[in-house]
């Protein structure tokens, strides 16, 4: 538990809210997020959030019409209304209100390829393209905007017949609400576009025309964006407000929810802990609140990593109900146990982005819990039938290994875990160590932690030979002893060759060893970059910050490619220039000499001249090797055991948590 949930109040949080006809039992909610499941899985999903205490769901967005659905899905359509039923029935078993985001993707949709007869442009208020998907809309015409009110309307329609409380109309992200409402998207010159008034109309209009066909008792909310970071040619907070004013006064809406951002900046809308972006939105949203007297209550979301945050964004007043979408997906009782003064049990998100962000339009993960996604199978709700108990022993703990002996003792097993070094987290204490990346500790203390809890044996500074754990009498042995990273200079970039030449005497070091023992490098230090992930470029920064002279080189046509799909390397990046860190892409290393010949010799991917680059050091991030021999050795004697994690083959956090999960289930 940190210091701030130890020392924050929350008695803010506890009070029940009136949003429109529902209740809110606290202040708190889920946000909608995108997570690919069937109806039936997803109403297991949110479910289990609601079971783990919170106030209020609101679901990922549904689209209102075939111009910006993919097939195979029409919420517009009668036929969809068993899908509510499903997502909402597990919800409400809680005693919590469920409303359904409504949506229209605009100019940040993808045009229609899945279904030939469906093909045609994207639909928005003015012909610019989306920074990141590059097609130009068709500006909408008067018929256009009639269709899509009245798929509005059709859609909240069967929202209330599948027995939900409500709908979120979305006007964030750079979607089709959001367009009509930002100067930057919305360069109309009529009764849609031109001042902030005419603006909102499109979404007054919808709010209207939902409010008509579904009545009073029926919530109905905006979402909208304080600011999308286009200065002042797109929705600034000042416009934000505007808006908000124009919204207020209609008397339509039960209430207002606030992201921000589009897909010029997607980076900052799911940012991970590495960014240091905590709630901020917050101030901004508590503006917004004063500029219409608290007269309707406002949602704030938008990276509140915890539960003593929420609590001091209502305490000042700045949000009536708090979005927390990540930790509730690392921990779906994240709420109860805060509330139960069970606040250190909470299992961490660390933001890293791998399972949730990087996943999207796919089933939903998670590093740190490998049951998001799965409640039908794992969820609080289903009876798990408990194996024999088993003496168990676990060599190794690192993620796998821990993960491992944590739901292994969960089952009843008698677990013992050996780890040979002085402290529990094995690799994941050494990515704790990089710039920005502590949040990776969290990962190692709460899995530690529960092992206390569970009553696992756990043996540190222990040599694990064959024969020891032969002597031990363990029903089943488990083996989760890693890998090691190469300083060969194998690379699957070049065929031609197993290792990178290099000169007696030269100083190539594997990159834990230089994190460890920054001391031992050089003044001028390269770094060989094949993965494309953090670790090259954190200790980059962290060499660089020593002092040291840091160039990173990668084969690759870009630097960092990996941290891309979890929007790390947009952060990232501008402090590695900041931190006076050069970069090479494009490159390999041909050979590798004494300082006094040179350092590092290159060769162009293109074929153009070799160069020298000077280097007293050189740290491979190339490859990795596992450490199987001894499940070897115990296998060949006849020993029952499995191996987990990156001793079956190195891979990421994510799989060595999930392995671990899934063996501990099937030990029987």
């Amino acid at each position: 538990m940190t210091a701030t949930t130890a020392n924050t109040n929350l008695d803010a949080l506890w009070q029940p809210l009136r949003i429109g006809a529902a209740t809110a039992r606290n202040r708190i909610y889920l946000p909608a997020h995108q997570v690919s499941l069937p109806p039936v899985e997803y109403g297991a999903y949110l479910g289990e959030r609601a079971r783990g205490g919170l106030g209020l769901v609101v679901t990922h967005g549904f689209h209102v019409t075939a111009a910006s659905a993919k097939a195979g899905v029409s919420p517009w359509q009668a036929d969809w209304i068993p899908a509510v039923r499903h997502m909402v029935a597990p919800v409400h078993a809680e005693g919590v209100p469920v409303f359904i985001q409504i949506t229209h993707m605009g100019a940040s949709g993808l045009r229609r390829t899945d279904d030939i007869d469906l093909w045609g442009p994207l639909l928005a208020p003015s012909a610019i393209a989306s920074s990141v998907h590059k097609q130009v809309p068709r500006p909408m015409d008067e018929a256009d905007i009639e269709e899509l009110i009245a798929g509005f309307v059709a859609t909240a329609a069967n929202v209330q017949e599948g027995g939900a409380d409500g709908v979120e109309l979305h006007g964030s992200h750079g979607y089709l609400l959001s367009n009509f409402l930002s100067p930057y998207w919305n360069r109309r010159d009529d009764a849609w576009g031109g001042d902030t008034d005419r603006r909102a109309r499109i979404a007054i209009d919808i709010g209207a025309a939902v409010r008509k066909r579904c009545g009073a008792g029926f919530v109905v909310g905006m979402k909208l964006s304080l600011d999308e970071y286009l200065g002042t040619a797109g929705t600034t907070p000042d416009e934000a407000l505007r808006t908000l004013a124009v919204l207020q006064r209609t008397g339509l809406f039960d209430y207002f929810c606030f992201s921000h951002t589009d897909y010029h900046n997607n980076h900052r809308l799911v940012p991970p802990a590495s960014s240091g972006e905590t709630a901020p939105l917050a101030a901004g949203a508590g503006r917004a609140r004063r500029s219409i007297e608290c007269a309707t209550p406002v949602f704030v979301q938008g990276s509140v990593r915890s539960i003593a945050a929420a609590a001091e964004i209502v305490g000042r007043g700045d949000a009536d109900m708090v979005g927390i979408v990540r930790a509730h997906i690392a921990d779906p009782d994240l709420v109860r146990k805060a509330r139960e003064g069970r606040a250190d049990e909470t299992r961490r998100c660390v933001g890293a982005n791998q399972g949730c962000w990087r996943r999207l339009g796919q089933p939903v993960s998670c590093t740190v819990n490998p049951v998001a996604g799965r409640e039908l199978a794992f969820g609080n709700t289903v009876a798990q039938p408990k194996p024999p108990s088993r003496k168990l022993l676990v060599i190794g703990g690192g993620p796998a290994g821990l993960k491992f002996a944590d739901t292994a003792a969960e089952r009843g097993h008698r677990v013992t875990l050996w780890e040979r070094g002085g402290r529990l987290g094995g690799q994941l204490r050494q990515a704790g160590e990089l710039p920005d990346h502590d949040a990776w500790n969290f990962l190692a203390d709460d899995l530690a932690a529960s092992l206390a809890r569970r009553g696992v044996a756990v043996q540190l500074n222990t040599d694990a030979t064959a024969d020891a754990i032969a002597a031990f009498g363990a029903d089943e042995v488990v083996l989760a002893t890693g890998a090691r990273w190469q300083t060969d200079g194998f690379s699957t970039h070049r065929t031609d060759r197993d290792t990178i030449p290099r000169d007696p005497g030269s100083q190539v070091l594997d990159p834990l060893t230089a994190l460890d023992h920054p001391e031992t490098c050089g003044a001028k230090v390269v770094i060989v970059d094949d993965n494309g992930d953090y670790l090259p470029l954190g200790l980059a920064r962290l060499l660089a910050a020593a002092g040291k002279q840091v160039t990173v080189l990668t084969a690759d046509t870009m630097i960092g490619r990996r941290m891309e799909s979890t929007v790390e390397l947009q952060w990232m990046m501008p402090r590695v220039a900041e931190a006076g860190v050069a970069w090479r892409v494009s490159v390999f290393v041909e050979r590798i000499e004494r300082i006094e010949r040179g350092g590092v010799v290159l060769r162009d991917a293109y074929g153009r001249p070799d160069e020298r680059i000077a280097a007293d050091t050189v740290v491979l991030c190339m490859a990795r090797r596992s450490e199987d021999a001894l499940y070897l050795d115990l296998r060949a004697r006849g020993l029952k055991v499995r191996r987990i994690g990156d001793c079956v083959a190195p891979r990421e956090v994510d799989d060595a948590v999930l392995e671990g999960f899934r063996e501990a289930h099937a030990v029987a």
